[in-house]
């Protein structure tokens, strides 16, 4: 895509984003509202009915109404620089980068790590809850912001046009299936390479990512028990580290046992 092209009547392309989509992605101005948007050009395989796919999925990720997803605003046809035909995908412009890229530049610690999959479990809660399915989490699908929050973005995408162009593809569950589960493995298998290697073991990001990248569908957690890690995985640490934490307990085991020593003494005298 050339900036400066209008896409669609209404979208005036400016610089291009520095994130991996299913094409150029470009920051655009809706010349109608005036708001700063994304617009992402789509190379269609030729494949029967993948317009039609597409649609589907568009016009579901539109229907979600969540703070963890990037919404989609439109879906336009229009013919690109090279002269064919396109579709181009609009959707809000969050200020924010890829996960992928934040490993690569700035590599998360283990409670950010867990902040990012809050975040993203919380957007798969209601992608879930609403019928569907992402089919194709990777780390370019997570964005994080400049404070930290994740949101998720490409919902449904590689399930109506393939992986991403040039991509090595998301992580695959074992069971190769497009289902909840499946997602949920993806989250967890994009989390680990993110926090590996500073996941201490036992802890409890380290017990929800085993679980949710555990071969057997069955036994992986719940959106509540992978809420529930996520949220201890995140709480921030004591300056005191474990001791900080416990100092109260301690107290006041110390507290008790003083007063047994008083007593034993008193009973001695007695």
């Amino acid at each position: 895509m050339i900036a400066g092209r209008m896409v669609g009547g209404r979208y005036l392309l400016l610089d291009e984003l520095g994130r991996r989509g299913f094409g150029p992605t470009h920051r655009a101005e809706d010349r109608i509202t005036g708001r700063t948007v994304a617009v992402t050009e789509i190379a269609l395989p030729a494949v029967a009915g993948v317009r039609e796919r597409l649609l589907t999925e568009v016009r579901a990720a539109g229907r979600l109404r969540h703070p963890s997803v990037v919404g989609v605003l439109d879906l336009v046809t229009d013919r690109s620089s090279a002269g064919d035909m396109r579709e181009y995908l609009v959707t809000e412009h969050p200020e924010a980068r890829p996960l992928g890229a934040v490993v690569e530049t700035a590599p998360p610690s283990p409670r950010q790590v867990a902040l990012v999959g809050r975040d993203v479990l919380n957007a798969l809660r209601a992608v879930h809850a609403d019928g569907g399915t992402h089919g194709g989490l990777d780390a370019d699908a997570v964005l994080v912001t400049a404070d930290g929050r994740a949101l998720l973005t490409d919902v449904g995408l590689a399930r109506a046009v393939g992986p991403r162009p040039g991509g090595n593809g998301a992580p695959a569950a074992p069971e190769g299936a497009d289902t909840p589960a499946a997602d949920l493995w993806c989250l967890g298998a994009v989390l680990r390479e993110a926090a590996d290697p500073r996941l201490s073991a036992g802890s409890a990001l380290a017990t929800v990512l085993d679980g949710l990248t555990a071969d057997d569908p069955a036994e992986r957690p719940t959106h509540d028990r992978a809420a529930e890690l996520f949220e201890r995985g995140a709480r921030p640490r004591s300056p005191g580290g474990d001791l900080g934490r416990n100092r109260w307990i301690l107290l006041g085991v110390a507290g008790v046992l003083a007063v047994v020593v008083v007593v034993l003494l008193v009973l001695a005298v007695l």
